[in-house]
């Protein structure tokens, strides 16, 4: 019986071919024990008939649960999600059933490291603002708009994991301070990256502009809320390029509408894509982002490749790198 390999079809864009390229799938292509199928793209969750037909799902958007993995002719032995947060899949029933989850953070680190501070040079400098000013012919207010430099401002980095340690190195030439929250590290292992461990107060009071990279779980979930954004300086900034209900989106709607934070950038929202009546699409102190800034040629490439080769170290028996579970 040859290895059967779905992959989400979200990853088709509108000409009809791999957003991520086709020189990712030419090891797939090249392997006669492999069948390669796209999966519907209008699917929002795995379905049993999915989970039977399949040895191996390169998941994107769509969801993976108790309910995909329950019957019991499950074929399934791999999911390879495609990217670095795997909130979608329940990796507890995943475990329950011997199916491995793996994910890329190699491919993302330095794409969303990137796009992090993409979002904080558009804040500091009011870009969009500015560009609306040329548009309009309104170029001789720009006296009226100064930026912020960062030279002497602080920046607080929520989760120095992979993409955070990234970040504070790319940062450390732009900011005067830099700080961290991160429970999972010790004083001593975020000194060696170079910054000042702090308490998630600490963090709200002390920086000028707060990046959000923690992995969303039930301890997160709303970790970012009305006391927190109280606690932050009226100037600052707060910028998510993790989940969105990290967030509590009802109270960052209140902290922007009352300035008591300067301006949120976020790549990521609670519900997406985002609905049409959210107060934050009409608010001139946010970027907002479809949860694609790190999107480039060469970052869809490398997550293609880094999740396409833990199924073939799967299928090959070979060890199998970034499973998460």
């Amino acid at each position: 019986m040859k290895f059967i390999l779905g992959i989400s079809g979200d990853l088709i864009n509108s000409k009809g071919v791999p957003c991520f390229g086709e020189k990712s799938l030419e090891k797939i292509y090249n392997r006669a024990d492999i069948d390669l199928v796209w999966m519907d793209p209008n699917i929002t969750e795995i379905s049993q008939d999915m989970a039977a037909k399949f040895d191996a799902i390169l998941l994107n958007l769509p969801k993976a649960t108790k309910k995909t993995v329950e019957r019991s002719d499950c074929r399934l032995k791999i999911i390879s999600r495609f990217g670095v947060g795997y909130d979608s899949v329940d990796i507890v029933a995943m475990k329950n059933k011997n199916i491995i989850v793996t994910n890329t953070p190699n491919a993302v680190r330095r794409p969303v490291a990137v796009a992090a501070l993409t979002m904080i040079f558009s804040l500091s400098g009011k870009l969009l603002l500015k560009d609306k000013l040329v548009r309009s012919g309104s170029w001789s207010e720009r006296t009226n708009h100064m930026g912020v430099g960062l030279t002497e401002k602080t920046l607080g980095v929520l989760g120095a994991g992979n993409i955070g340690s990234e970040l504070i190195q790319l940062s450390k030439p732009f900011f005067g301070e830099i700080i961290s929250y991160d429970p999972f590290l010790s004083r001593e292992e975020l000194n060696k990256k170079g910054v000042e461990k702090v308490e998630l107060s600490e963090l709200a009071k002390k920086s000028d502009f707060v990046v959000i990279l923690c992995n969303l779980n039930e301890n997160t979930k709303n970790l970012i809320d009305i006391k927190f954004f109280k606690q932050m300086k009226d100037s600052s900034f707060i910028i998510n390029m993790s989940r969105g209900p990290v967030i509590k989106e009802k109270d960052l709607i209140f902290a922007l509408k009352n300035k008591l934070i300067m301006g949120a950038g976020l790549d990521v929202m609670t519900i997406e894509p985002v609905e049409k009546d959210n107060p934050l699409l009409e608010m001139k102190n946010t970027v907002l982002t479809p949860h694609a800034l790190c999107w480039t040629d060469e970052c869809f490439a490398d997550i293609a490749d880094e999740a396409i080769e833990s199924i073939l170290n799967y299928k090959d028996n070979k060890k199998i790198k970034n499973r998460v579970n």
